[in-house]
């Protein structure tokens, strides 16, 4: 009949789960995490999905975990901020700088030339602006990519460990019964 949907908070909650209750090698989920989350920081809207499943099958990481590190790093809160920051470290890195007056100087000058004119200067400006949200999202998502891969396998490594303790405190206690 009517389908219920979750909150964010909730979804959220339960793809965080599904991350944490991952099992397999520390760093091939590490990997994934760390692809999953320099994909989710860079302004590439839509194609995220696409390129984190090229990236994993490329680098030999578990799909899953990125995916799933995809959709909790880039959700509707963050993106604003993330292709904030993005065209920020992009305009200073590259020294390019499209401001609102040149916006509207480009509007003036398509309205006032031919079509193909108008795409050209369309492309060309197009171009700048693009280049620079990606060499800036680039540079932000590195840091954040290779802390979420340390931090990622420091995690999964500590919870192997606590798993396999808990198993020898069954078993030892099974022996004693």
């Amino acid at each position: 009949m009517f389908k219920r949907t979750m909150s964010p908070k909730r979804q959220i909650r339960y793809y965080w789960l599904r991350l944490i209750r991952l099992r397999g090698n520390p760093f091939f989920i590490a990997r994934g995490i760390a692809i999953g989350a320099f994909v989710g920081v860079t302004p590439t809207i839509p194609f995220h999905t696409i390129l984190t499943i090229f990236l994993c099958t490329l680098c030999k990481a578990n799909i899953i975990a990125a995916i799933v590190i995809n959709w909790i790093v880039s959700n509707p809160i963050t993106i604003p901020i993330e292709y904030y920051l993005s065209w920020k470290l992009g305009v200073l890195i590259t020294g390019k700088h499209v401001t609102w007056q040149q916006v509207q100087l480009l509007l003036n000058q398509m309205h006032s030339v031919g079509i193909f004119e108008a795409f050209e200067i369309l492309t060309t400006k197009f171009i700048q602006v693009v280049y620079c949200l990606v060499v800036g999202g680039v540079v932000l998502a590195l840091p954040i990519g290779l802390l979420s891969y340390f931090l990622a396998v420091y995690f999964y490594f500590y919870r192997q460990k606590k798993r396999q303790e808990e198993f020898l405190k069954r078993i030892s206690k099974n022996k004693k019964e």
